[in-house]
């Protein structure tokens, strides 16, 4: 009797979605797409800077490198990156590639990837301001357009369905990152248990899920983890808005909830400085469209 069926594709998928419903983060979100995706606009200058220091530009050095090392770049090379966010590595590719062609919905991060793209005067990056969940493969004619599709920690690929399209849009590579394991800190599940009087839970869009069904498809992913230590120390203030904005996406930030994260701040601050460490782990596979073992 086998007790782990790796290969049964429907276990993977049962197994992933399960995880996505009975995630107290999917259950709890009161916030549409839409409103998703306008936060994020407003948040685009922030996020260019959050990602632009010396750890991002370590990260991507390592991404590149990895599909430089497996061929998965090169001068006739087309991509698709989905969630290009800021350019972060969309433009980095379009200085090795034929094309790219970034899947953004965000207004205003797609204002500062035009920024850049014009800065470099790069000339080889076409933007499709949609989400890849309303991205039609044949509609929109993608299908087996690109060597490579990337997707780099983006809620745009995050069930069957959408990992699917990733396959459907390559004809030859795909990269997918997500974390492994627990994604949040210490204070997001303390206020969590305070919030709703439960445990966050587990990271649904852990990439075992994917790798597990790619598996059972008959795909072998090179995947790769790496772990980051994380130290932030911010004024009171302002990690009482970054903790205000990460609960807005699942209950209205009111005057009471407000005065319970700041409360929750002063508690553990130092001298008006809060810290925090958070470990957490990610996963990058990358693996070929055309090889299937069966």
């Amino acid at each position: 009797m086998q007790l782990f069926p790796v290969g049964d594709r429907e276990f993977w998928v049962k197994l992933w979605q399960d995880a996505r419903e009975n995630s107290p983060l999917t259950r709890r979100r009161c916030r549409s797409e839409k409103e998703m995706v306008e936060n994020w606009s407003r948040r685009s200058s922030w996020f260019a800077r959050r990602t632009g220091n010396n750890r991002g530009h370590a990260r991507r050095k390592m991404v590149l490198d990895m599909l430089k090392r497996e061929g998965a770049l090169g001068p006739e090379v087309k991509v698709l990156d989905i969630g290009a966010g800021p350019g972060n590595y969309a433009i980095p590719m379009a200085r090795l590639c034929e094309q790219v062609t970034a899947l953004e919905p965000a207004a205003g991060m797609v204002k500062i990837l035009e920024e850049r793209a014009r800065a470099e005067q790069l000339k080889n990056i076409t933007i499709i301001q949609k989400t890849w969940q309303e991205v039609d493969i044949e509609k929109d004619d993608l299908t087996g357009r690109f060597d490579l599709v990337f997707a780099s920690m983006t809620p745009g690929v995050r069930d069957p369905e959408t990992l699917q399209k990733m396959l459907a849009a390559s004809r030859k590579f795909c990269f997918l990152s997500a974390f492994s394991g627990r994604r949040w800190g210490r204070a997001h599940r303390e206020l969590w248990q305070q919030f709703f009087d439960e445990d966050m839970g587990d990271n649904s869009g852990d990439i075992i899920y994917p790798f597990g069904l790619l598996y059972a498809m008959g795909y072998r992913p090179n995947l790769k983890f790496f772990t980051t230590n994380r130290v932030e120390e911010e004024p009171v203030e302002k990690a009482v808005e970054n903790l205000a904005e990460f609960f807005w996406s699942y209950m209205d930030i009111t005057p009471d909830i407000r005065r319970t994260i700041e409360r929750y701040v002063k508690k553990h601050a130092e001298n008006g400085v809060f810290r925090q460490e958070t470990t957490f782990c990610t996963g990058m596979m990358l693996w070929r469209v055309d090889e299937i073992f069966t």
